[in-house]
C-alpha cells in the first residue's frame, strides 16, 4: 500500500492494516512507516487520530476510551446479550438443528413478488384443520397462504 491510499483510509481501516503488519509481519513502527512510504513522525501523528493509541507491550494500536460510561454500557450490552442467549439457548439449538437437517421451511422470494390470484379449493375439513394447526405450531411467523403457495411451487418444480 502506498502513502496516498493509506492516508485515504478511514481511521479504523488504517489501524486494522497497521495492526496486521505489526502482528503478521513482525514489523516495528518504523518499519511500518517505511513500508507505507511515509515519514515516521507523520505516521505516528496520523495513527493517533480518533484517539487510537499504541500499546508497546502488545505491539498493537487500540481505541482509547475517554468516558468510562462507554465501557460500562458495552459491558451491560454484553451482559444483556449473554442473558438473552442463555434464556433462548434451547430455541436457538432447535433452530440450528432444523437448519442442519434441512427441515426448515423457507418461502421463495418469487412467492412475494408474484401477482396474487384467489382460488377456492375443496378438501376434507379434518385435513385442512391439521394443516392449519401444524402451520401455527411450526411456522407461526408465516402466513398460511404463503405456505400453500410455496407447497404448490415445490410440487410444480418436482413434477414438471
Amino acid at each position: 500500500m502506498n502513502k496516498d491510499k493509506f492516508l485515504k483510509l478511514n481511521n479504523k481501516d488504517r489501524v486494522t492494516f497497521v495492526n496486521d503488519l505489526l502482528k503478521n509481519k513482525a514489523f516495528d513502527l518504523q518499519q511500518v512507516a517505511d513500508h507505507i512510504g511515509i515519514n515516521y513522525s507523520t505516521f505516528t501523528k496520523v495513527m493517533q487520530e480518533d484517539d487510537f493509541v499504541y500499546i508497546k507491550r502488545e505491539n498493537q494500536y487500540y481505541k482509547f476510551v475517554r468516558d468510562e460510561n462507554a465501557i460500562s454500557s458495552a459491558e451491560n450490552f454484553e451482559n444483556e446479550l449473554t442473558a438473552f442467549l442463555n434464556e433462548n439457548l434451547d430455541t436457538l439449538k432447535s433452530m440450528i438443528d432444523k437448519h442442519k437437517r434441512n427441515d426448515d421451511f423457507t418461502i421463495d422470494k418469487k412467492i412475494f413478488a408474484s401477482k396474487l390470484s384467489t382460488k377456492t379449493f375443496r378438501m376434507p375439513e379434518e385435513l385442512y384443520q391439521q394443516f392449519v394447526r401444524t402451520c401455527e405450531k411450526e411456522f407461526p411467523h408465516l402466513k398460511i397462504q404463503d405456505i400453500i403457495a410455496q407447497l404448490l411451487s415445490d410440487f410444480t418444480d418436482k413434477y414438471k
